[in-house]
């Protein structure tokens, strides 16, 4: 079990209020409203690094030549897959 660590914060009204009423609708406690919200905000931050490294790989010649290459391989191992198949 992940060990838990209490902390005070402050929110806006409005903001409160969302969490109150969504917490009510969906019978979850306000608490894991939170934190949901929270790994879903930190997981789109994950998903946009990756998604600028791999715009930042696709400019990059080496990089695409490496990816060019393993496509080829990739190629290659179905080709071979499918002839073990006849």
């Amino acid at each position: 079990m992940t060990k838990k660590v209490t902390y005070t914060s402050t929110l806006p009204e409005d903001v409160m209020e969302t969490v109150n009423d969504y917490s009510e609708k969906n019978n979850i406690s306000k608490n894991k409203v939170v934190e949901n919200a929270l790994r879903q905000f930190f997981f789109g931050i994950k998903q946009n690094d990756f998604r600028e490294g791999f715009k930042r790989a696709a400019n990059d010649i080496e990089m695409r030549l490496i990816a060019e290459e393993g496509m080829d391989d990739y190629s290659e191992i179905l080709q071979q897959n499918e002839k073990k198949r006849k």
